[in-house]
């Protein structure tokens, strides 16, 4: 049974040498304790690639932990910088933790490239900025940089580089990642952050600090109606990635869509109201889901 204990932060990982065995472990353990759009630790993969996929989760997972503590902005910011060198360290061969352990082996093991990693940083780096977004390219910059990294590495980790499953892989993270933040809108608005961009609050005419306000109700929601018009273009745009990839990874990306696309059309049903009343996928939804995954039919 998952723990409903938060993953470990980086300062809390032992610092001590840790057996590969061990380390991967550790990375699994992060991934079981924490339920994302997308399924990390699916059966359906090859173990060397279900446990590096637990370790680039672990990664992130680390990473956004640093850049959503409490602390201040400039201690956060110094954290990812110390999270940074640990890796360039343990590419290098000197891992200072166990999540790095298993991290830099599955980055040797596999040749997958250190540029997404170091991507997802500077993304986080953002989030420790609490940054906003003037227009939606700029948005879709911060996805490319977070969202996009992973599904690029999991696309290395199939040794697949072509370009239209690039393209598609983009489209799907980027959809997910959206879908998350439309999700998620009343709980980022709580802590002071916004991924609206800003251009399309002032093209619905709502002020940032009236999202939640009821007189604003018709506006907000047809601002929310045009953010999920977008996002379920590229959804539809990306969804051919599902032909591309190996059966394993294909079932767990038709679950992915299925679940994302899901959420999404539970933001659009809410509205403004999406705020107060967070969508999440329930037991019998994912059952479908699977059923409808590994049988062809989703995605």
């Amino acid at each position: 049974m998952p723990s409903s204990l938060p993953p470990p932060t980086h300062a809390e990982l032992p610092a001590d040498p840790m057996p590969l065995h061990l380390a991967y472990q550790a990375c699994e353990a992060i991934a079981r304790a924490h339920y994302e759009n997308f399924p990390v630790a699916s059966r359906l993969l090859r173990r060397d690639r279900r446990q590096a996929l637990a370790a680039i989760y672990s990664y992130a997972r680390l990473a956004d932990n640093i850049a959503d503590s409490e602390r201040p902005t400039a201690d956060r910011l110094r954290a990812l910088d110390g999270f940074e060198r640990d890796f360039l360290q343990a590419l290098d061969g000197e891992p200072p933790n166990p999540i790095l352990v298993a991290l830099a082996d599955s980055v040797e093991r596999h040749a997958l490239p250190a540029e997404p990693f170091l991507d997802l940083i500077e993304a986080f780096r953002m989030d420790a900025r609490d940054a906003t977004f003037a227009t939606w390219d700029d948005l879709l910059a911060y996805c490319r940089g977070s969202a996009n990294s992973i599904g690029r590495l999991v696309l290395a980790l199939h040794e697949i580089d072509d370009q239209a499953a690039l393209r598609e892989s983009d489209d799907v993270c980027t959809a997910l990642q959206l879908t998350n933040f439309w999700q998620d809108i009343g709980r980022d608005l709580e802590r002071g952050r916004l991924f609206v961009p800003l251009e399309d609050l002032a093209r619905f005419g709502v002020p940032r600090d009236e999202l939640g306000d009821p007189a604003r109700r018709e506006a907000v929601t047809r601002l929310i109606e045009h953010e999920c018009r977008a996002t379920e273009e590229l959804f539809e745009r990306g969804r051919g990635i599902t032909r591309r990839v190996p059966f394993g990874l294909s079932v767990q990306l038709r679950a992915t869509l299925l679940g994302g696309r899901d959420i999404l059309r539970a933001v659009l049903r809410r509205g403004q109201g999406v705020i107060t009343d967070r969508p999440t996928v329930g037991g019998l939804a994912r059952v479908r889901i699977g059923a409808l995954a590994l049988t062809g039919l989703g995605g």
